[in-house]
């Protein structure tokens, strides 16, 4: 699902994102509490899956409020970049707790199938509805800062694709109510699981990769070989390195060999280097300069 607007939308700031988190967690947590309540009282499956997926957000939201009062943290020693991967933290945190729940649903779906029960319709179906009002504005106070924290964007998909499960309650709530089988709120169940691994395996593997400092997906490594080769007084690059500290923050570092004649340009060597990079989204630049064995003889001969 493409969480980012057609139109650029500024950040949140820390602490209005932490305020967001709060309210989508007190209304996730009513609804949460009431779907489990009642889906033990009306034997549905759906219900349940509905109510454990609310119950990922609960403790998703609970993570995401610790961790953005963390990234507000000032570096320290131990933490010189900080704690800008709280972020990266609680969305993986709402990866595989998705997978989790999903696996739990698709077990009780199973026992229902074996060994079936009566389901209330018309609970489910106003269950259903309570669900997609408050799942639809949870997202919609999510959705502008779901292009830039992993955090944000976790909690907006699982809000996203709960609304598709809210529908299933309510068509399954509506045809239970006609006919006494209980395939329809197996079905809905289902559909609510998958949506949940669809969503926790794509945060899970983002996540991972974040954590392996993998570099951006878009970044192209012979394109910057190539321009910083073109670069004046630069003879060749190497040891290039890229990867994300966070899905908004991207650093490089990189060996660049400076031609025996331009030594003295290293510096503005240097600021193409990092020019070059800022164009291909990158953030924070190092660059090692490095010189010819002439270079060396020349300008760094040890005398006799």
């Amino acid at each position: 699902m493409d969480t980012c607007c057609s139109v650029p939308h500024r950040p949140s700031s820390s602490s209005t994102l932490e305020w967001k988190f709060i309210w989508a967690l007190i209304l996730n947590g009513g609804l949460a509490l009431v779907e489990i309540v009642l889906s033990v009282l009306t034997g549905s499956t759906a219900v349940l899956a509905d109510g454990l997926m609310n119950t990922d957000d609960i403790v998703a939201l609970a993570v995401s409020i610790y961790s953005e009062r963390k990234t507000r943290q000032a570096p320290d020693v131990r933490r010189t970049f900080g704690y800008g991967r709280m972020d990266v933290l609680a969305g993986f945190v709402k990866g595989c707790l998705l997978l989790l729940s999903a696996l739990v649903i698709a077990l009780q779906a199973g026992k229902l199938l074996l060994m079936p029960e009566s389901v209330a319709g018309t609970t489910v179906l106003i269950v259903g509805i309570v669900s997609l009002a408050v799942n639809f504005v949870s997202a919609v106070i999510l959705k502008a800062d779901a292009c830039h924290s992993l955090n944000a964007r976790g909690t907006y998909a699982c809000m996203a694709y709960d609304m598709i499960g809210s529908v299933a309650l309510i068509v399954s709530g509506l045809l239970s109510r006609y006919f006494s089988v209980v395939y329809f709120d197996v079905a809905a169940a289902l559909l609510i699981a998958f949506f949940m691994i669809k969503s926790g395996w794509g945060i899970f593997k983002e996540g991972a990769s974040l954590f392996l400092q993998s570099a951006p997906q878009n970044f192209d490594y012979d394109l910057f070989e190539k321009a910083v080769g073109n670069v004046q007084g630069i003879l060749s690059v190497g040891d290039i390195h890229v990867w994300s500290l966070t899905p908004a923050e991207h650093h490089l570092t990189c060996k660049i060999m400076l031609k025996n004649g331009d030594v003295c340009k290293c510096d503005a060597a240097i600021r193409d280097v990092e020019r070059i990079a800022s164009t291909m989204g990158i953030h924070h630049v190092t660059v090692q300069p490095v010189y010819t064995d002439e270079t060396l003889q020349r300008f760094c001969k040890t005398p006799a």
